[in-house]
């Protein structure tokens, strides 16, 4: 096997395809559809190392709902050539620590290491990604861990308000269903349906792997090879889905949870990861609305107003229509009060353009944060690694430029196009609302 391994190592390094991207970084797609890209930068002797695999929430069914995660969960355990513990003692060596979540569009890992222990890291992470064997023990352990996990979300007031903002906007979409899964879907997973969920996406035109750091790039193409040029196989083709729709009147719910405070979740449907201006204007707009102290409603609901003792606004992107949230605690009084209060300014917000020193201080606001989590070469990695996943891992590079030429009156568009009050689902939840729990 490794005489085989060796020749396709040396037919790859001879047939890659690199195109060149800005920000001084490449993406080469190896022959067995690999995609690797690269971004040096010698400042300090690290390399940020992150894996990404299109396998997330996206490309399951309800009866399978939580295998992505549930995959996640159970790599860095047992392979051909590891026992379970080795991956985390090797890592350890090399003062590491890994990093994995699993979303809607992806499941992802990733480490900041050395620079000399890059091709050894490289393989610990192309052993697990692509040669677990999940034994029916790790399965029987993780599955409790992941129920656990299921079991005290419903203790987290915004995870409840997400999700249930999701089950009703995307409808029979997979985005509607739980990134963990539900207990029920959880339970009934055998070991082969999580093998054959594994076997079909983790493969190597499903996978690209980032480097950030300190490598020459060529040297870091062949150790990628290296680690990863085994790999083959095509993802089998997800079956089509028919993408959410806005929906045509408000939609109101009531929910009973055992909460401290009481909850205001109102949500829209956003645009899809590759309407990249839309993707930006809804950025800025969302900053504007709802991030930091002197956001819109921490200044005017909560201050000003007084009608909630927390607010946050967000805007969670994905390769399909993404979910646009809004969420306050407030009083069981003020609650309607809010809701109106935020309608109204959403409805404004379509109609007329925002005030420019806003849009300024919003346009500041978020791109500090961006470069706030390039200041790291594993934030960089992962940056670039979600807009492949979602879209084109290029557009990593124009975001800024991207952000700096959002004007009020795009704002006011994709207020106008997707903020539309009649359209809102709004749902509220706590000890002293209706429903069921």
């Amino acid at each position: 096997m490794h005489k085989q391994i060796v020749m396709l190592l040396i037919l790859l390094s001879t047939c890659s395809r690199t195109i060149s991207l800005p920000m001084n970084a490449s993406i080469t797609t190896l022959p067995n559809g690999l995609t690797v890209i690269t971004q040096e930068d010698h400042a300090a002797e690290l390399v940020g190392i992150d894996i990404w695999v299109k396998a997330g929430t996206r490309f399951e069914t309800r009866e399978n709902n939580g295998v992505s995660h549930f995959v996640e969960h159970l790599l860095f355990g047992v392979t051909e050539k590891r026992k379970a513990g080795d991956m985390d003692r090797e890592m350890e060596s090399l003062g590491a620590t890994l990093d994995a979540h699993t979303t809607r569009d992806y499941t992802h890992f990733g480490t900041t290491v050395s620079s000399r222990f890059m091709p050894k890291a490289l393989d610990i992470l192309s052993d697990a990604v692509l040669h677990s064997q999940f034994p029916e023990t790790s399965i029987q352990i993780e599955r409790l861990v992941i129920l656990d996990e299921i079991s005290r979300k419903q203790s987290s007031p915004t995870s409840v308000c997400l999700d249930l903002l999701s089950a009703d906007l995307f409808g029979d979409h997979p985005y509607s269903m739980p990134i963990e899964g539900t207990a029920q879907s959880v339970k009934a997973l055998s070991r082969q349906d999580i093998m054959d969920y594994y076997h079909r996406y983790h493969v190597s035109n499903n996978i690209a792997v980032v480097l950030v750091g300190d490598f020459d790039r060529s040297a870091a193409v062949s150790a990628i090879t290296a680690a990863f040029g085994g790999a083959s196989g095509t993802a089998a083709a997800k079956t089509p889905q028919i993408a959410p729709t806005a929906h045509p009147k408000q939609t109101l719910d009531s929910v009973k949870m055992d909460f401290k405070n009481n909850y205001l979740a109102i949500g829209f449907l956003g645009p899809p990861a590759a309407n990249t201006d839309e993707i930006c204007a809804m950025d800025v707009l969302l900053t504007y609305l709802g991030q930091g102290y002197h956001s819109w409603l921490s200044d005017e609901v909560k201050n000003k107003l007084g009608l909630a003792q927390e607010t946050s606004a967000d805007f969670v992107t994905g390769h399909d229509p993404g979910l646009v949230n809004i969420i306050v605690s407030a009083k069981p009084s003020d609650i309607p009060k809010a809701k109106e209060a935020i309608l109204a300014k959403l409805t404004q917000m379509g109609t007329a353009p925002i005030d420019v020193f806003e849009l300024d201080r919003a346009k500041r606001s978020l791109l500090g944060q961006y470069a706030f989590q390039g200041e790291t070469v594993g934030g960089r990695a992962g940056t670039i690694g979600f807009y492949y996943a979602v879209s084109d891992a290029s557009f990593a590079a124009k975001y800024e430029d991207t952000v700096q030429a959002v004007t009020a009156e795009a704002v006011m568009k994709v207020a106008k196009k997707y903020l539309d009050r009649n359209g809102a689902v709004v749902i509220t939840v706590g000890p002293d609302q209706g429903g069921s729990q």
